[in-house]
């Protein structure tokens, strides 16, 4: 093969190995690749308390997770949290003492919620009560507040200790229905009566009405013999008059 045969084959199989290349590189002219789909969380929906029907309650809220090794009582567990245990108290809850009436239902329900589950704390103001016990709510990974679940199935009363009142007025209702409903410790007033009077416990706003907050300063001043809960500012037998 004479010199320009051999110049020309080479010059045809350059061209060719090109564009063979460029096939297997697309040119810029081709457009720029997509990046890879991305999967978003969607925005958190703030949680209804329980009983409230207006949404699924697929999430829990924001807190801090915990899990219970210890329940104490009707309103008062054991959480480790951080490597540490702490003992515990449900915000606005207060459950039959031992010897009361509905003490064992209302232990064996909240055992039966919460014993070794893992569980989100949520704080409102205070860190702690006097005793040195967490104050929180205390929800469970399918939704179930618990604080709210003991109050709406009777299990417990509602006590309010300020400044902690973010679920008040909810649970008010739930108490309200509770006992429309005579769940629980409603169920037998003869047995329980319309408040607590072993302490000071209530205060105006832990009551729906003038009656129902009369009831309690009447049925502890009769148990008792005093105005266990203050209620009677004036002195003159009248309390909440503020109250419809």
């Amino acid at each position: 093969m004479n010199r320009p045969s051999k110049v020309i084959l080479f010059l045809l199989t350059v061209a060719c190995l090109g564009l063979a290349v460029a096939g297997c590189f697309p040119t810029s002219d081709a457009g720029t690749a997509a990046p890879p789909p991305t999967t978003t969380r969607p925005p958190r929906t703030p949680l209804p308390p329980i009983g409230d029907t207006s949404a699924n309650l697929t999430e829990t809220p924001q807190g801090e997770r915990a899990r219970v090794t210890h329940v104490f009582d009707g309103d008062s567990i054991e959480v480790e949290l951080g490597g540490r245990t702490y003992r515990l108290r449900y915000i606005g809850v207060d459950s039959p003492e031992r010897e009361e009436p509905f003490y064992e239902e209302a232990f064996d329900f909240n055992r039966k919620l919460v014993e070794d589950e893992t569980v989100t704390l949520v704080r409102d103001v205070s860190e702690t009560d006097q005793y040195g016990r967490l104050l929180r709510y205390v929800y469970l990974d399918d939704g179930t507040f618990v604080n709210a679940a003991l109050i709406g199935s009777g299990m417990a009363r509602l006590v309010t200790f300020p400044p902690d009142v973010a679920q008040t007025d909810y649970l008010h209702r739930l108490q309200a229905e509770a006992k429309d409903a005579a769940a629980g410790m409603w169920s037998r007033p003869d047995l329980t009566g319309p408040c607590d009077c072993d302490r000071n416990l209530y205060d105006c706003r832990d009551f729906t009405s003038r009656d129902e907050a009369q009831a309690c300063f009447e049925y502890c001043l009769d148990a008792t013999g005093r105005d266990v809960h203050n209620l009677d500012g004036g002195g003159d037998g009248l309390v909440c008059e503020f109250l419809p």
